[in-house]
């Protein structure tokens, strides 16, 4: 299947991105906390983030550069558009209590670059076979 280079390349800094956030919130939240210089408060819900980002933004991507698919195309766009839109409107709530909030600001920017990038990984026109 032939698929542009550059989606290939942003479906790879989803999958890395969401590797490096999903481990750390999973395996350490704790020191996830003290990165963002936030009280680590019910770390559970940060692991369950973790483990829900390696799960589908991980294995996910993993699954799409093996195969490219529309229907997983568009899985990744849609997760990727729900996780942009939730972090997005809980920085606008003032729901983020991290000192450090530029490290959260630039995770939304990272999120809603790689929504973008994504948005061909759901168009079925993107989707060419090699023969043709």
């Amino acid at each position: 299947m032939n698929v542009p280079s550059w989606l290939r390349l942003t479906v790879q800094v989803n999958l890395w991105a969401s590797l490096a956030y999903g481990g750390m919130l999973l395996l350490a939240p704790d020191l996830f906390c003290t990165l963002i210089d936030a009280e680590p408060v019910n770390t559970a819900w940060l692991r369950t983030i973790g483990a829900a980002l390696l799960g589908t933004n991980v294995l996910g991507s993993w699954l799409w550069l093996a195969s490219p698919e529309l229907n997983m195309g568009r899985v990744q766009f849609a997760t990727a558009g729900l996780e942009a839109l939730a972090m997005s409107v809980s920085l606008l709530l003032g729901e983020f209590t991290a000192a450090n909030l530029w490290m959260v600001q630039a995770s939304v920017v990272l999120a809603w670059v790689v929504t973008a990038g994504l948005w061909a990984g759901a168009q079925a026109g993107t989707y060419v076979a090699a023969d043709a």
